[in-house]
C-alpha cells in the first residue's frame, strides 16, 4: 500500500476514534432508575454490580442511630429512587404499581412516603471503585429546582453539600461507597454543620452516571496516535 495513503488511513482512524472517545464520555446514566422498571423495594436493591441500601436516623437527643429502611424504586414520570420505612408488600393496598405509595405489610398505606423525607438516606454500595460523574436528581414527581443544596457522604472524599445545577448534582472522582440523604432535622440540624441548609425534602435518586474511565482513556489514546500521524503526513506535504 502506498505510504502516503497508509497513513492518510491512519490518520481518518484516529479522527474516528477521538469522536467515539468523546462520546463515551459524554454524561449519559449507567444506573437509570427513572422509572422504567416496576415498582419494588428491598433490602437491598440490585442493580447488577451495585446494590443500594435504605436508612432512617433516629434522633436519640445527643447521638445518631440509623434504622434499617427499605430502598424503594418508585414508577412513573420524575420519580427513581426513594426509601420506604416499612417492607414493601406490593399485595397491600390493591397492589396498584400507580399508586405511588410504599406499600407495607404493616398498616396498608403505614409510613407510606417512597420518596425521601426528612432524616431518610440511601446508601450506595459499588463491587469495585468507578468514577462517579454525576448524580441525577428529581423532586417528587417534578424537577428539582436548580440551588437546591444535597448532602452525600463518599469513602473517599467524606461529606459534602453539593448544589443541584440541571437536575444533577456533579462529583467527578472515585468511590467505592456513597450516601445520600434527605434534609437533616432535629438534633441533626442545630449540630451538624452539613445539615444547615439542606433542603431537598421529598426527593428521588433519578440515575448514576459512572464514567468508563479506562475505555475512554484507551480511545483516547488511540485518536491521539491517528492524529500523529495526521500531523506527520502534513509535514511531509
Amino acid at each position: 500500500m502506498n505510504r502516503n495513503l497508509s497513513k492518510l488511513l491512519q490518520s481518518l482512524a484516529g479522527v474516528v476514534m477521538l469522536s467515539m472517545a468523546s462520546l463515551s464520555m459524554a454524561a449519559s446514566y449507567t444506573y437509570d432508575f427513572d422509572a422504567d422498571e416496576d415498582e419494588r423495594g428491598g433490602q437491598p436493591l440490585n442493580f447488577g454490580d451495585l446494590n443500594v441500601y435504605g436508612g432512617h436516623l433516629i434522633d436519640n437527643g445527643s447521638y445518631v442511630e440509623l434504622e434499617s429502611a427499605y430502598a424503594y424504586l418508585d414508577a412513573g414520570t420524575k420519580s427513581g429512587l426513594g426509601v420506604c420505612k416499612g417492607s414493601v408488600d406490593n399485595s397491600a393496598g390493591g397492589g396498584s404499581s400507580s399508586a405511588n405509595k410504599c406499600f407495607t405489610a404493616t398498616g396498608g398505606w403505614a409510613s407510606s412516603d417512597d420518596n425521601m423525607q426528612v432524616n431518610e438516606v440511601l446508601g450506595f454500595v459499588f463491587d469495585a471503585a468507578k468514577i462517579i460523574s454525576n448524580v441525577g436528581i428529581n423532586g417528587a414527581h417534578e424537577d428539582m429546582p436548580d440551588g437546591t443544596k444535597i448532602l452525600i457522604w463518599t469513602d473517599t472524599g467524606g461529606f459534602d453539600l453539593l448544589e443541584v445545577i440541571a437536575g444533577k448534582i456533579s462529583l467527578g472522582f472515585e468511590l467505592t461507597e456513597m450516601a445520600i440523604f434527605g434534609p437533616l432535622g432535629g438534633w441533626y440540624a442545630s449540630q451538624w454543620k452539613w445539615g444547615r441548609g439542606t433542603t431537598a425534602d421529598q426527593l428521588y435518586i433519578a440515575g448514576i452516571n459512572a464514567v468508563p474511565i479506562p475505555a475512554a482513556a484507551w480511545l483516547f489514546g488511540s485518536a491521539l496516535l491517528g492524529l500523529t500521524g495526521l500531523r506527520r503526513r502534513k509535514m511531509a506535504v
